[in-house]
């Protein structure tokens, strides 16, 4: 038997008998699982290659888990603009304004809990330069939003006995409870940061978002993330994109993806054209990079509510031209005089 390469190996949830409708199948003692595991080609969206001398990749990532017809969840990463410029004209700084769309489109009963993103930058190999800095991202620090309230209650109670000698016997039972009353507060979150390395310098952009553990209805199908880059040379350069999300325990027990290769490093050049897919005047501000107001681009999207959904079944009105003619005809009988 020949041997599978590791990037052939993973979940395959093609088959009628495991697909992810079928979880009632599992045995319910919580002890007990079975996983199915067989080899097979691995899907063209795991793994994003660069193409022959490419030195822009719009798709950073994308990867789904289990059946390629059928998957648990999609995750993607798409630039959005990319742009070349300086920091600000005074000063010439070489610097790069990076936008990215992130999709986490869970299906069926399945939801992604948490994601963590990050981006690496750093020089190509051979270069002297130390590679781009992160100077600014967006979203910055914590962010929280579809918030929601309860009240807990808690009951405290204790009960004693007191008994009395040989000739007297009393025994009273001393019960005393009291009702504890908290409100707490969940939300869904969003934390941007750039740490530095042990350097002391700053390769890296980082968000990592979560679901409301109250609601654990999933984290945001849609986000917008941003990142100011300053350079010290006008080379290419790298980005290392990374996103990895953990579902809810039924998804990952239903899919596999140990195997999935690291994606192609993203080649960057300062000298090309800059790319803005983004409706606004990003481009012209390239030479003042540093002034753009990084807090009005990024954004998050849970759901989307399709408000004309409910429609009239019958028209309530015809159209003026539309309306059929109807011709009433009247006898009028005539009494013989």
């Amino acid at each position: 038997m020949n041997e599978l390469d590791d990037s052939e190996l993973w979940m395959s949830t093609d088959s009628e008998s495991d697909e992810i409708e079928d979880y009632e199948s599992i045995s319910e003692d919580a002890t007990y699982f079975t996983m199915d595991m067989r080899p097979q080609g691995q899907s063209g969206g795991f793994h994003v290659r660069n193409r022959r001398g490419e030195t822009l990749r719009s798709v950073a990532t994308q990867y789904h888990s289990g059946s390629r017809r059928k998957p648990a969840f999609n995750v993607g990463a798409i630039a959005k603009a990319i742009i070349y410029g300086t920091l600000d004209q005074d000063s010439h700084t070489p610097a790069t304004l990076l936008v990215y769309d992130f999709s986490f489109f869970s299906h069926r009963s399945t939801r992604i809990k948490e994601a963590n993103i990050s981006f690496e930058f750093q020089a190509k190999k051979g270069s002297a330069s130390i590679g781009p800095t992160v100077t600014k991202v967006a979203p910055f620090g914590k962010h929280v939003m579809m918030q929601t309230t309860e009240t807990v209650t808690k009951t405290v109670g204790g009960e004693g006995g007191v008994s009395g000698g040989a000739v007297v016997n009393v025994n009273t039972n001393l019960r005393a409870e009291r009702s504890v009353e908290k409100v707490t507060t969940h939300a869904a979150k969003v934390v941007g940061n750039n740490p530095c390395d042990e350097w002391s310098n700053y390769p890296i952009a980082q968000w990592s978002l979560q679901e409301n553990e109250s609601q654990q209805n999933g984290i945001m199908t849609l986000f917008r993330a941003c990142v100011l880059l300053t350079r010290d040379t006008e080379e290419d350069f790298e980005l290392l994109p990374d996103v990895q999300v953990t579902p809810d325990l039924k998804t990952r027990l239903g899919s596999i993806m140990a195997f999935r290769r690291s994606d192609d490093p993203i080649i960057l050049a300062p000298a090309s054209e800059p790319l803005n897919a983004l409706a606004n005047d990003l481009v012209q501000k390239r030479w003042n990079l540093g002034q753009v107001d990084l807090s009005s681009l990024w954004d998050c999207t849970f759901h989307n509510t399709f408000e004309e959904a409910v429609k009239a079944s019958r028209a309530q009105s015809l159209r003026e031209g539309r309306a059929e003619k109807v011709t009433t005809v009247v006898e009028i009988a005539v009494a013989e005089s």
